[in-house]
């Protein structure tokens, strides 16, 4: 008998108070290639978040008002093949529960590929159709890796009124990783099975209650054991719970059957004689419990792998024989002694014997080849098995000057078996595996990548990685010192006005630019502005239109850092315009004007009455002289002349008689 509840079966009991309206779910496991790293327990990341998975699927309560969905990414190309960063598909919508299909779903599901997690849940803001509450749940071990915009995706879900409900639950992160997803929405981070399941049960608190006392409910499970396509009907099956219980189950009537009365969970069936495992037995509540198990022989093949010296995510040559070529076949990479189940690597194995190339892996170590075929019960069964090889990391070395100035271009030599997605970029010294900053792609066409130095002094670390690893092939320290920069300006000037700014000692390049912006503003931020780079030195930035303390910044455009900054005031903005004030029509009358002749600025002649943002015959005010010449208009009236800013302000008027 069983001594303990399944993992979820104590909790997760949805209230008839949370249900009052339409619950629906969406569930977004990540399967991209590093969930095969490993956990703090041991287990492989997408090993531990299937399990968890499973358990929460076959041990949920079916309830007519809850809707579940599911949408795998990264499950169906390999991060290596085009199309990976748009690999991200609803396998179930949020119709009902249908838990049979899901847990098959997440039973079958191949982590092979990247993280378009952006693009996933974008695609997740159009996946609800029902009213009433909206939750995801994210299941990650990683960083979006595609380029897409997680932030704007969020804001996008929030937009549908589903913000307060996504939720992240993380698979191992970097804690510094952890940290940048926290400032997107609530997240718990696991690196444990018992930890996944917690994390879950947290991330449903506000569609799931727990009941008052748990209770034992069990399942009618039947096992029919085929070999050659008849029953088999000597030996027995066994059953093990994710709890490690175990129990034998009895004969049926129906030759080649077992049955047994069980709690919802995942199990572990092995049929003897046969010596054979079935893994991942989902035992759902209210579903059909029947499992087929084919124990038929398959085809013994022999793999060979002729490689002699294979390092991490190259592309090396196998060969295989001995296959029928029948049904779906794999060629998959795992390591030594890890579970039959295994999928870190894997491609597509047609015909009954060929040649083909894989990729390694990305953590060194020694691994194994193996050859699966599915069943006519859709399990995979080994096949056979190459001897055992090491994957190696590969030789890098990294070449760059151990001091140089902030924002400046540096040059990175490096020697490199350049693989695809292969990288070189700087983070700050300290900063966890896996991190990034600024980073170059590097070429087998050439030895060297062009980086930008860091904007802010202090210990830094280069780096030679590819996108797939954790752990960099390669590092080395730096020191990066920051510029004496000095600039030239007047203590205030007027708003709307252009400054003459000198500057010594930062970088003449053309990200690096100068501008004006109110005390307090982000690093970010801009005004006018000039670039440095345009062998100038004394630049003329216009002023905000806004009174007040502000600063002049050096800004790094590519870094988005403030390099230097010195207060400035920028006092209040006047001008006048005179001129005779009667005058023939389309006569020339004689002007002179003052004002802070901003971009845009410029002096008119207007009806009497007419809005700030007509005009009839006018000039710009910048680089004008301080008298101009301005034609009157045909038509005798009353008239204006007028000082205009470049957003339509009139900030100085004077009456005209034309006659």
């Amino acid at each position: 008998m069983l001594k303990r509840l399944p993992i979820f079966l104590s909790f997760f009991c949805f209230s008839s108070a949370a249900l009052a309206d339409p619950t629906s779910v969406e569930l977004i496991l990540d399967c991209s290639g590093s969930m095969w790293n490993k956990l703090s327990d041991g287990r492989y990341r997408i090993d531990a978040a299937k399990q968890v998975l499973s358990e929460f699927i076959a041990t949920a309560p079916e309830k007519e008002d809850l809707h579940i969905g599911l949408r795998l990414y990264g499950s169906k190309i390999s991060h290596r093949e085009p199309g990976a960063c748009e690999d991200t598909v609803l396998v179930l919508p949020m119709e009902g529960f249908q838990r049979t299909q899901m847990l098959q779903y997440v039973k079958e599901a191949r982590a092979i590929g990247a993280t378009p997690l952006a693009i996933s849940l974008n695609a997740a803001a159009d996946d609800f159709t029902k009213p009433g509450k909206k939750q995801v749940i994210v299941f990650t071990d990683g960083e979006e890796s595609c380029g897409g915009d997680v932030a704007a995706a969020l804001a996008r879900l929030k937009s549908q009124g589903i913000d307060a409900d996504v939720r992240i639950i993380g698979i191992g992160l970097p804690k510094a990783v952890a940290e940048r997803f926290a400032i997107l929405a609530p997240i718990e981070n696991a690196d444990s099975v018992a930890k996944l399941a917690e994390a879950l049960k947290n991330a449903t608190s506000t569609t799931v209650t727990p009941p008052a006392a748990p209770v034992v409910t069990k399942e009618k499970v039947t096992v029919r054991v085929m070999k050659n396509g008849e029953p088999l009907i000597e030996g027995g099956v066994s059953l093990m719970s994710v709890e490690k219980v175990a129990m034998n189950l009895v004969k049926g009537e129906e030759p080649g059957t077992w049955q047994a009365e069980l709690p919802p969970g995942l199990y572990t069936a092995t049929v003897t004689p046969a010596g054979r495992r079935f893994p991942d037995l989902g035992v759902a509540r209210g579903a059909d419990n029947t499992f087929i198990l084919d124990v038929t022989e398959m085809p013994k093949v022999t793999i060979e792998i002729p490689n002699e010296e294979i390092t991490v995510f190259q592309e090396f040559t196998l060969m295989f024989k001995g296959a029928n070529g029948v049904g779906d076949q794999y060629i998959i990479l795992a390591p030594v002694g890890s579970p039959d189940s295994a999928q870190p690597n894997l491609r597509d194995a047609i015909g009954k014997e060929a040649t083909m190339t894989m990729w390694a892996p990305d953590l060194p170590g020694m691994y194994e080849a193996r050859f699966t075929q599915k069943g006519a019960d859709y399990q995979n069964v080994l096949c056979g098995r190459s001897k055992p090889f090491e994957v190696k990391m590969p030789a890098v070395t990294l070449e760059l000057p151990a001091l140089v100035a902030a924002s400046t271009p540096m040059t990175v030599k490096f020697k490199a078996p350049v693989q695809h997605s292969d990288w070189i970029g700087w983070v700050k010294a300290g900063a966890a595996d896996g991190e990034y900053a600024i980073y170059a792609r590097p070429s087998d066409q050439s030895d060297q990548v062009e980086l930008h130095a860091p904007a802010e002094p202090g210990d830094y670390e280069m780096r030679y990685s590819n996108d797939g690893a954790i752990t960099p092939f390669a590092r080395k320290a730096f020191k990066v010192e920051g510029a004496v920069i000095a600039l030239e300006a007047p203590d205030s000037a007027m708003a709307g006005a252009y400054v003459d700014i000198g500057w010594k000692g930062a970088p003449d390049l053309a990200h690096i630019y100068i501008t004006i912006v109110e005390k307090g503003s982000s690093p970010g931020s801009y005004n006018d502005y000039q670039r440095l780079g345009s062998g100038q030195n004394t630049l003329k930035v216009q002023a905000p239109r806004k009174t007040g303390d502000m600063e002049i910044r050096i800004n790094d455009e590519k870094q988005q850092k403030v390099l230097f900054s010195r207060p400035i005031k920028i006092t209040e903005m006047k001008a006048t315009v005179a001129g005779p004030a009667e005058a023939a029509a389309k006569s020339t009358l004689n002007i002179t004007w003052t004002g802070p002749a901003g971009g845009g600025d410029f002096v008119t002649i207007v009806k009497a009455g007419a809005g700030d943002s007509e005009y009839l015959n006018y000039f710009y005010t910048k680089e004008s002289a301080a008298t101009m010449d301005l034609i009157l208009p045909e038509e005798a009236g009353a008239y204006e002349l007028r000082y205009v800013t470049g957003d339509n302000q009139v900030i100085a008027r004077q009456a005209v008689t034309v006659k």
